[in-house]
């Protein structure tokens, strides 16, 4: 009955979930996966065919954000709904206490069976990512005939494999929460036949994009054969993007740049329903509060996040302030000590246009009402400066010393004792 009368418009979507009762939900991440490389978001390529589908048919959130450019530190936010100063996680050994309240745990309570299959070693069960699962995986790695070459970590295949089996397995009477973690992308792997993007690092990971969403096209296409499609709402993100030479910068982990943490969201309904794509910044953070109110449960009240606006009376919220953690893991902290937290607008250069004296809120991230973070004040215009050359003749020409030879200690001079 809910397949009739063509795609619903947005203000009919809680009406419909609700004649639901509790939706199965399916959340899907790719790590390492920017947002402009895929093909909903204007990327010249086919890279995702699948995801252009679901953003065909369903929500597409424009202008989503990671709360750190590392694995650990995102995931943390994006399962508990809280900020990184407030889960704590900054450094290599740290994992998510007992005392947080995850979306899983909320899941279960509510009745879901909660599955996830995951591939990424910092969110193993040691470091809690696994509080309220009832079956939490790392599948065997152990390579591919079709990669052409042994790898440790669980490729896409592997996850497909996994998902199916629990699918199978799962009584059909209790709506289920299924997590699928994708780590093809960061490790720009895919077979032969994926390999039409070009033989650099770039066509390498373009090439992992369309693999991975060939992978998720199957395990919609399971669901689907399980009869249970038309009762499961499907969420595609990402944990953190990857830089390609921006602003003189490649990967992640260690920047904090727009193509890190400018990451996909896209919302697939069990029914068609006319396509939306929301132009207000929403962040990872949103997402658990979010899944919570689509299934109809109570948001627990340590969430920081808020709703990222599915349906059409949330579709025109206000633009939140999205700050991110960048982290350089244990050597940053070590330099840095806790307060490494980059807690910047996402747009760095704007900064150079505020006005002097301004300061920026850190409301919503735990600070307080009137918690600020003064900025720097605007600088004048830089002045040119002459090379390096031209100034040490200049000063050899004024009887000036000259320049002062490295010390032994020192980085240069290790690198100089190295060579001799």
């Amino acid at each position: 009955m809910l397949a009739c009368g063509g795609p619903a418009p947005p203000a009919e979507i809680p009406a419909r979930l609700a004649s639901l009762g509790s939706p199965n939900l399916v959340l899907i991440v790719v790590d390492t996966l920017r947002a402009d490389f895929t093909t909903p978001y204007g990327f010249e390529r086919d890279t995702s065919p699948e995801l252009a589908a679901w953003a065909a048919r369903g929500v597409l959130f424009e202008r989503a954000r990671s709360q750190s450019s590392w694995t650990k530190i995102s995931m943390a936010s994006l399962m508990t709904s809280l900020w990184p100063r407030s889960h704590g996680i900054r450094e290599a050994q740290d994992g998510l206490a007992e005392s947080a309240v995850t979306l899983a745990e909320a899941l279960r309570e509510a009745g879901y069976a909660t599955y996830g299959v995951q591939t990424n070693g910092w969110l193993h069960q040691s470091f809690g990512f696994h509080q309220g699962f009832d079956r939490y995986m790392f599948p065997k790695g152990g390579g591919h005939p079709r990669l052409g070459r042994p790898s440790l970590w669980p490729h896409a295949d592997r996850v497909v494999e996994e998902t199916v089996r629990l699918i199978d397995a799962h009584d059909r009477a209790q709506p289920f929460f299924l997590y699928l973690h994708f780590m093809d992308v960061h490790e720009y792997a895919a077979p032969p036949s994926f390999k039409k993007f070009g033989t650099d690092n770039r066509g390498a990971y373009l090439a992992a994009i369309r693999w991975v969403d060939d992978a998720v096209r199957r395990v919609r296409e399971k669901l689907a054969a399980a009869g249970v499609l038309d009762r499961t709402v499907m969420i595609f993100g990402a944990d953190h993007g990857e830089t390609f030479g921006e602003h003189g910068v490649h990967g992640h982990a260690r920047n904090v740049l727009t193509p890190v943490v400018w990451v996909p969201l896209v919302v697939r309904f069990p029914f068609p329903v006319e396509p939306v794509r929301v132009a207000t910044q929403v962040r990872n953070l949103d997402l658990a509060p979010t899944l919570l109110d689509l299934a109809g449960i109570a948001i627990p009240p340590s969430f920081e996040g808020a709703l990222a606006g599915a349906a059409a009376d949330r579709c025109r919220c206000r633009a939140r302030p999205a700050f991110v953690c960048g982290a350089r893991r244990a050597a940053l902290s070590r330099r840095l000590g806790a307060e490494h937290c980059l807690r910047r607008k996402l747009d760095l250069r704007a900064q150079r246009d505020r006005p002097r004296g301004r300061s920026r809120s850190l409301r919503g991230q735990g600070g307080g009402a009137g918690s600020r973070v003064p900025l720097r004040p605007a600088r004048g215009p830089r002045r040119e400066r002459e090379p390096r050359r031209a100034r040490g003749r200049r000063r050899e020409a004024h009887g000036g010393a000259a320049r002062r030879a490295p010390q032994r200690g020192g980085r240069r001079g290790r690198r100089e004792g190295r060579a001799h």
